[in-house]
């Protein structure tokens, strides 16, 4: 597309100028120069529960046949949110919703001289993928394998949206090993998958695998699903237990117990931003936990509760007593539920785990924690 030869305010024909240290389109009769701004484009970053990339083969010029990120020229008098997301669906069939600004690129047009692309990540995406609008197909692909995308405004935006998930993950990790503040520790059982996802949706910020009667293939196969739940809702993922299981599911980290294998050999085998907390019943224990280097400890059970058969409910003011002495993260478990947290919040305790009450009532108890 050629420059501009007439005013669009009152169509005389218009001449070169120098200003401003720049020759621009000028008009005699208006006497102003007149700007050619970019043409705004949106471009959707999706990554599924697998880290793969959804992407479209164009089907139409320019760069037909190579793929690049979902997106299209906003509309007139649309929010580029409302173009992003309308363009997702004219292409992929998919809809979601808006996660964040991921960045904005210029790009050069053959058409339109010169594009603006503001590029947004997906979240809470669904529909069964089928192509449209300029786009003859549309998939996911793994970013080993993924072809290279068209569009270098493209490209920098992918790039930009899988730095910001690093980024947001390692915030996430210290935030985890430095605050007190993390609300609903969701602890699954026993329908693992199930109340993974209803309590990520609800805000948790944290899951713990917790399963004490599968099989080893069938725990590894669970682990490696909900890290990829966790992934697309960005929350730290931990499991119970079995550290081999944590490790080749690549969660965060994991739970351990007063009978499994010590801290000390754990951090041996695991990377400087693994997590590693421990189940702790005493003040004693607590700052043993501490000085062998545990991320956070779990204190309790503060209540009775059918899954701690073999501990004796400790006293508030051990739990307390607990708080004022360590410096690592504490989180309060065993009975807890959704009246006698108070008794806890009151004494200063901000990280509730709990089994029983996310199990029938995920969403209201991820919520009302998470809200007090």
């Amino acid at each position: 597309m050629t420059s501009l030869i007439y005013c669009p305010h009152c169509s005389t024909r218009l001449i070169n100028k120098f200003i401003d240290e720049k020759n621009r389109l000028f008009c005699t009769k208006c006497n102003k120069p007149i700007y050619e701004n970019p043409v705004p484009s949106t471009a959707c970053v999706v990554i599924n529960e697998k880290e793969e990339i959804l992407l479209v083969k164009r089907g139409a010029e320019p760069r037909k046949g190579e793929w690049c990120l979902p997106g299209g020229f906003i509309e007139l008098y649309e929010r580029p949110e409302a173009g992003c997301l309308r363009e997702l669906k004219e292409e992929t069939n998919l809809e979601g919703e808006i996660e964040r600004l991921v960045g904005v690129c210029l790009s050069e047009s053959p058409i339109y001289k010169s594009v603006l692309v503001i590029g947004y990540s997906i979240k809470n995406f669904r529909g069964k993928i089928k192509p449209g609008d300029d786009s003859e197909e549309a998939r996911f692909f793994n970013f080993k394998e993924m072809p290279k995308i068209a569009f270098d405004s493209h490209r920098s935006i992918f790039e930009k949206a899988l730095e910001l998930r690093k980024i947001n993950k390692k915030n996430w990790i210290y935030k985890f090993k430095n605050l007190n503040s993390l609300g609903a520790y969701v602890i699954t059982s026993p329908d693992h998958i199930k109340i993974a996802e209803k309590a990520l949706k609800a805000g948790a910020n944290i899951i713990q695998y917790r399963d004490k009667t599968s099989q080893r293939k069938d725990l590894l196969r669970n682990a490696i699903e909900i890290r990829n739940i966790t992934n697309k809702y960005n929350s730290i993922f931990i499991v119970n237990d079995f550290i081999d299981i944590a490790l080749m599911s690549h969660a965060d980290g994991v739970h351990l117990g007063q009978d499994d294998i010590p801290v000390l050999e754990a951090r041996t085998i695991t990377s400087s931003n693994f997590i590693i907390g421990v189940s702790t019943h005493s003040l004693s224990q607590a700052i043993e936990a501490q000085n062998h280097g545990a991320d956070y400890i779990g204190i309790g059970p503060v209540f009775s509760t059918p899954f701690k058969k073999n501990h004796p409910s400790i006293e508030l003011n051990t739990v307390k007593e607990v708080l004022e002495t360590v410096n690592i993260p504490v989180v309060a478990i065993g009975g807890l539920n959704l009246d006698n947290i108070l008794k806890l919040r009151n004494i200063g305790i901000k990280n509730f785990a709990m089994i029983r009450e996310f199990q029938t009532n995920t969403e209201q108890a991820v919520k009302k924690i998470n809200n007090y």
